[in-house]
Order: structure tokens, then sequence, then C-alpha cells
């Protein structure tokens, strides 16, 4: 089966290509509808990853958060017609299983597997018409929730995967540093879950005040250290994340807990004796399994919390053509909003 496909070949230029989509074991055809733009999307369209590394990934099929309509499989797993998310994680049936025991604990979970691979990375994403996926990665979306919010799953199953890297105690304190839309959805999952004290810590306080938070402060205000902070994630990346690593590790409380989620090209200096004379962990996160997406279509099944990732829509864009694809990513590639748009595919 032939279909049109959006492959980034260079900095902002895309080409049309055309797939050959093959239907094979254990997979499901799936017609995908509506779509997100990542920052991880944006990194490659820019540019802004090693020269050599680009080099070996154009041309490439971005797009990693997706939701789609099942048009046929075969093994009757899935009903024509069913509505599904993709999550992007795929372990191959060809991975060492048995070394992948040794990494598939609770706490990591499988996607860890040095031969993972992933959506819109080591492998094509979402930018296409239609896609024969495995069905091991696919799940129903829940009924009654806009398709728009559902979009949206991806980045919740990465907020629970960096959640559950914290067993939370009654009582205890978290605070997320980023006031971008990763730092909004743990917020959000951490009211959720029944975290009764929640910080958000930012630069502006415009976004911030969006925040299902308990407490917002700017980053830099001498307030944050006086607070009693047991657990901190990390949502900043880029060339600010080294502050804003700074202030967790001043800010938690001794026997404190990081969690790390966002990305920096560049290596990060951490001050090693605070860390050492508080007695701190630290966690890393990036990415989500199947399990996460379970709960994260739980928790899109709560209307608070649903409520709440609704007012991360920007708006809609309809793409009808590459130029329109195009378009929206040169679009989001400025866009210094909390939100994101939602790119309706009709092409």
């Amino acid at each position: 089966m032939l279909v049109r496909s959006y492959k980034i070949a260079a900095p902002r230029s895309f080409e049309n290509y055309i797939d050959d989509v093959i239907l094979n074991k254990g997979e499901a055809l799936i017609k995908i509808d509506k779509v997100a733009i990542c920052k991880a999307d944006l990194r490659y369209y820019i540019g802004n990853r090693d020269p050599r590394l680009l080099g070996l990934k154009y041309p490439l099929n971005l797009i990693h958060e997706a939701i789609g309509t099942v048009c046929k499989d075969e093994g009757k797993d899935f009903n024509v017609g069913d509505k599904v998310v993709f999550v992007p994680n795929i372990i191959p049936d060809s991975a060492d299983f048995e070394r992948l025991k040794k990494y598939n604990t609770p706490e990591l979970g499988e996607n860890y597997c040095s031969e993972a691979l992933f959506a819109s990375s080591n492998f094509d994403g979402f930018s296409k018409e239609y896609i024969s996926y495995p069905k091991k990665n696919l799940l129903k979306l829940p009924e009654g929730v806009d398709n728009n919010i559902l979009v949206f799953l991806e980045l919740t199953s990465v907020a629970h995967a960096a959640y559950r890297r914290i067993k939370f105690k009654k009582g205890d304190a978290a605070a997320v540093w980023g006031d971008g839309n990763l730092g909004f959805i743990i917020c959000s999952l951490l009211k959720a879950m029944g975290i009764e004290n929640v910080i958000a810590v930012g630069k502006h306080m415009d976004k911030l005040e969006r925040f299902p938070a308990d407490k917002v402060f700017i980053t830099g205000d001498p307030d944050i250290e006086k607070l009693s902070i047991d657990a901190a994630y990390e949502c900043v990346g880029g060339d600010f994340a080294e502050a804003a690593i700074d202030e967790m590790i001043n800010s938690v409380e001794i026997g404190g807990k990081l969690v790390l989620s966002g990305v920096s090209e560049s290596k990060i200096p951490f001050n090693t004796r605070k860390i050492l004379e508080k007695g701190i962990s630290i966690y890393g996160i990036t990415r989500s399994n199947v399990e996460d997406f379970k709960s994260a279509i739980s928790l899109m099944k709560i209307s608070e919390y649903s409520n709440n990732i609704s007012k991360l829509i920007l708006g809609e864009k309809v793409i009808g053509n590459i130029g329109d694809f195009s378009d929206t990513f040169e679009e989001e590639s400025h866009n210094k909003n909390l939100g994101k748009y939602i790119l309706d595919y009709k092409f």
C-alpha cells in the first residue's frame, strides 16, 4: 500500500515521499488522525543536534505524539474503526529478552533496552497517512474524552514515568522546575495522584499562574530555599538546566530526590559537594512504556485532569499538504506560549 509521507531531509526542509506500507505479522494498519509536535521534533527541524548525528538521521519521519484509527487487523485484536494511541517506544521481537530482564524492573521499565526503537528518533515517526504498527504498542482510547486532549497521552505517560520513580509518603512536598508543557503536566499529574503540596518554579509568572500548583515562584526567589521540598522534577533542559538543577540541589531537604527529564545538548556541571552533603538521589527519565500509557489513559478519564490538559491546546491546524506541515513546524519553532497546536491530518 502506497502512502504519502513527509520527511525532514535537512534543517527546515521537508520533502514528499511515497512509502510502501506492508502489514506485517503482529501489526495493525492505522490511519493517523491527530498529532502534536514535540521539542525533540523541533531540534531535528531546526538542526539543533550534532551535524554528524543529523547526517545519519535524515531523511526521517518526525512526530511521536499521535492517535489514529484502526483500518485493518488480521489478528482481530482490534476492530476496524477503533481509536488508538501509539506507544512510540518499541521493543523489537528480535531483542535479547534474557539480557532485557536485567533492566526490565518496575522502576526502569523496558524502555532502557539498548535495542529499543523510538518513533521519530531511530525509527520513522508519524508524519504520514497510514502506518503498519506493532499491536503490542497500540492501546484503545477512552471514550468520552476529546481527541485533541488525548493527543497529550504521550506527554502524560512521560510525566507518569517521572512520577513513579519517587515513592511518596503522606505529607511529602514536590516541586517542579520549568514552566513549559511537561512541567504543567507533571504538576497536573501530581495533584491527580493526591500530592497535597505541589510547587512550581519557572521564569514566567504569566505561565506559572496557570499551573495547577499550590505555590508558584520565579526562579531565583530566596524563599524557594526556605521551603521543605522532598522531591523535585527538572523540566527545563537546554542552556538553563544548569541553573535550575543547582537551585533544586540547594532547595531539597536532606535525603531529597531529584528527577531530571529535560534534554540538554551540552554537558551540565553539578554541585557534587552539596549532593554528597545532603545525601541527594538523582534519577533520569525521558521516555515511557506501555504501562505508563495505561496509567495515562486512566488519568484522562478523571475530568479534573483532562480539563487541566485541555488548557494546553492552543488551537487546531488542518494539515492538507506538505506546505501546511512545514508552516506549522515553523510556527511552533517560534512558539513561546504555554501549550501547543494539534495537527489534524487531512492529506
